[in-house]
């Protein structure tokens, strides 16, 4: 009876106590069979892996770039190809890495990190990330720390970068979608808009307009500002008009449902006109309380303060009128403006 075969290549032994003849067939050529196919890494396709592997057997896959494994001697023996890494193939598994340990690339880190990328320049591109079948990058990583995001299907459109010591810079807009706290200087050099609280919103009248023989309010061409429910703003303005004192001027401010109040009082009356002292700065609130000024047919101001809490979204509307229906026009002159400030 035959020895028990070879533990790893499964090679076949005649039995050694001398009872049975050597055979060329079962003792040398399967043998070397077995020894030639056992040679460095067998190649195998993903289909026909040996299914019956010893542990520590190499396979390379010519199907798949040539993939490289070993069996680690688990059964089934499907389950016991272990991929082995290299660069003729994309590699098809989790590579973990004890905690504490480093992937490096071009030289280990100065720092406690998990990748350690080394490049030559700082324009270099150390990570970047695509979607689908996105032509160009959607987010890209360089040397130097600058972020470069893009659509996927045009050139990176915005970005964020250290631009000196302690200031990050993007040569874009900026949006903030909850809140933003500054606690030191700020500066901007384009354009700041704030939708929450802080935001200030600027209306400015860019041509005169008049009104003539009509003591009926009438919503002004220009200055209108946006408002929303539950919000409290406050309130300013600065109105130049002119009127004779026969028709004088009324304002007002009208708006979606909300309380708050508000008053037009003159910083500009002529001396010694005759409606100098015929200014009305009594508080109105929304839709009435109109303030009643005078004129003396020359350019005059008013200024406006107060407070709003709008309970629905809508318009805060300036509207006047001529106090007394007159022939003579009286006008809101350009440039005036409205300014509201949100507070809470």
């Amino acid at each position: 009876m035959p020895d028990p075969s070879t533990t790893r290549l499964g090679m076949y032994k005649s039995a050694s106590d001398g009872s049975e003849n050597v055979s060329y067939t079962l003792d040398i050529g399967q043998n070397l069979d077995k020894l030639d196919a056992a040679a460095g890494f067998q190649v195998v396709t993903s289909g026909t892996r040996p299914s019956s592997p010893y542990s520590g057997k190499p396979i390379a896959e010519s199907d798949t770039n040539y993939r490289t494994y070993f069996a680690n001697g688990t059964s089934p023996a499907s389950a016991s190809w272990v991929q082995i890494p290299n660069s003729s193939s994309t590699f098809n598994a989790d590579l973990d890495l004890t905690s504490g340990k480093q992937i490096n690339v071009g030289g280990s880190g100065s720092t406690a990190a998990y990748a350690a990328l080394l490049s030559s320049a700082t324009s270099d591109y150390i990570l970047s990330s695509r979607v689908g079948a996105d032509s160009v990058n959607r987010l890209a990583l360089r040397a130097d720390g600058r972020i470069e995001l893009g659509s996927g299907s045009a050139t990176a459109d915005t970005n964020l970068y250290r631009s000196s010591a302690d200031l990050l810079k993007t040569d874009d807009s900026f949006e903030v979608g909850a809140n933003l706290a500054v606690t030191g200087n700020a500066t901007v050099t384009g354009n700041l808009s704030v939708t929450g609280i802080g935001a200030r919103t600027f209306v400015r009248k860019t041509a005169d307009e008049t009104v003539t023989s009509s003591a009926a309010y009438q919503d002004d061409d220009h200055l209108t500002v946006a408002v929303v429910s539950g919000a409290v703003y406050k309130v300013e303005g600065y109105i130049v008009y002119q009127t004779v004192s026969a028709a004088g001027i009324n304002l007002k401010l009208t708006g979606p449902t909300g309380t708050g109040l508000w008053t037009f009082f003159t910083v500009s009356v002529s001396a010694g006109s005759a409606d100098s002292g015929a200014v009305r700065t009594a508080p109105g609130s929304n839709g009435s309380g109109t303030a009643y000024l005078g004129g003396a047919g020359t350019n005059m101001s008013a200024m406006l303060r107060g407070t709003f809490l709008p309970t629905a979204s809508g318009n805060l509307q300036l509207a006047w009128s001529q106090n007394a229906s007159n022939g003579t026009g009286t006008i809101v002159r350009q440039n005036s403006w409205i300014e509201l400030t949100r507070v809470a």
